[in-house]
């Protein structure tokens, strides 16, 4: 074989060369991939005494979309950030009045943050009444008590990095189009 020729194709590289990652970019996306594994771990844990003299003790523990509802939002939210971290710069061609990547991700890590500190913050109800200070047990029920666990830390910490990671990144917020703005022409009337 000669040097001209080869039995490896060549590469030709495409038309407009990818904007690549930058370090915030993978900042945002780790910590989103953090904050994916840290919903299923345990946010909450519990312990139930069972009869009165305290000697079978029951412990158990929830991860955050067992424990609120809402947090597959949380779920849905960190997947469409993902995408648009993938996808960002197919959705920066799309034509028409779209937000920006930035845009986007910025409002999806900022609605992922608020909603884990909620859920983190907001302890489970333990079914039980609580009247005034004081809890109203009769002798059968169970005492239960719920504490938080470091799922939800963890939760909370992984969507803050990436909440102002995408801030930093975004810089100001414009729509990241080219926008025709109207032009007086001298001697026009309004």
């Amino acid at each position: 074989m000669t040097g001209d020729t080869s039995v490896y194709l060549e590469f030709t590289p495409p038309d407009r060369p990818a904007a690549g990652w930058t370090g915030s970019d993978l900042l945002v996306g780790t910590s989103l991939i953090v904050l994916l594994v840290a919903l299923f771990m345990p946010w909450f844990s519990g312990s139930e005494q069972l009869g009165g003299n305290g000697a079978a003790r029951v412990f158990g523990s929830a991860d955050g979309p067992s424990a609120h509802g809402y947090v597959w939002f949380v779920f849905a939210l960190t997947i469409i950030a993902l995408i648009v971290l993938v996808a960002r710069d197919a959705i920066s061609r799309v034509p028409g009045n779209v937000p920006s990547p930035e845009q986007i991700l910025l409002v999806a890590t900022g609605l992922a943050l608020l909603l884990t500190i909620l859920a983190a913050v907001i302890k489970p109800s333990s079914g039980l009444d609580v009247v005034g200070q004081t809890l109203q047990l009769s002798p059968s029920m169970p005492a239960v008590s719920i504490g938080w666990s470091y799922g939800g830390f963890v939760a909370i910490a992984a969507a803050a990095v990436a909440f102002i990671a995408a801030f930093r990144a975004a810089g100001p917020l414009g729509s990241g189009r080219g926008v025709a703005r109207a032009v007086r022409q001298p001697g026009a009337t309004a």
